[in-house]
């Protein structure tokens, strides 16, 4: 899914990627291939670093990607990157658990740097698309304060951290959709 998703988001300018919560590095190995001449970090848990170092060095792209532990939801980032990549991540958080990312996220990004983030946002309603409602009812039962969430409280979240330019680079059914937003340059 990584590659066709990444392609479709259109020309993607970045020289730094960040991918938080990066695991093996899939995401990572697939905006690296769009673009050759990039850098990334992949932010984990420490005992998912050496996972991502053998995904790395399997895809010739170890030389390219730094690794560093550490918690999301409690630790400082690395800094420097002009791209954050935030997938499938927002849905286990409460928003006060999602705004306080996004701000350790706006800190990290250079000015003028973006977040993507991938998961699943439903309509207004709640109800749509499907398959997202019933994932707000796992969420409810298998998180502390995860929930699926809509473009609307996304935007609120993700501006209460100073980011602005909100907007969906694809609609998706399932954990397919990306929005992005800016950190402004000055």
């Amino acid at each position: 899914m990584a590659a066709p998703l990444i392609s479709s988001l259109g020309p993607l300018n970045f020289t730094r990627l960040l991918d938080l919560g990066g695991a093996s590095g899939t995401w990572t190995t697939a905006f690296l291939r769009l673009r050759p001449r990039a850098s990334a970090v992949i932010f984990d848990l420490p005992e998912v670093i050496p996972m991502a170092r053998r995904t790395m060095k399997k895809a010739g792209l170890a030389g390219r990607v730094d690794f560093s532990a550490g918690d999301y939801n409690r630790d400082a980032l690395p800094a420097g990157a002009d791209l954050a990549w935030v997938s499938a991540i927002v849905h286990q958080n409460s928003r006060a658990q999602n705004r306080a990312m996004f701000a350790r996220v706006f800190t990290a990004l250079t000015a003028g740097g973006r977040i993507l983030i991938r998961d699943i946002v439903v309509a207004p309603s709640r109800t749509r698309p499907v398959g997202g409602a019933l994932f707000a009812v796992n969420m409810l039962a298998a998180t502390e304060g995860g929930a699926t969430f809509t473009f609307e409280e996304l935007r609120e979240d993700l501006a209460a951290a100073g980011f602005t330019k909100v907007k969906y680079l694809r609609r998706g059914e399932m954990m397919d959709t990306v929005i992005c937003a800016s950190k402004p340059r000055t």
